[in-house]
């Protein structure tokens, strides 16, 4: 899983990958036209991608962090009630 402090979707490397890879198609196609077809295909597969993981692991992550958040509680309730 990806660290929750790297907003990142690529690494530095892979990002510098698919921009020497685009540069290389840039000369046959109008740079906005390109622009256009690469953020259009990206978004479908991102999105499509994102679909795909939510609805294979969303109830995980939830009930992960419900638990997560439950015990915090239960601990500062049993804090609260030992100082009592």
């Amino acid at each position: 899983m990806a660290s929750k402090n790297n907003k990142e979707v690529l690494s530095n490397e892979t990002a510098k990958a698919v921009k020497s890879e685009l540069a290389k198609y840039s000369e046959i196609f109008r740079v906005q036209d390109t622009q256009k077809i690469v953020r259009e295909v990206v978004n479908e597969v991102v999105n499509e991608a994102l679909k795909n993981w939510l609805n294979k692991n969303m109830d995980k992550v939830l009930k992960e962090v419900i638990r997560e958040e439950l015990n915090k509680t239960v601990k500062k309730r049993l804090q609260k009630n030992n100082k009592a």
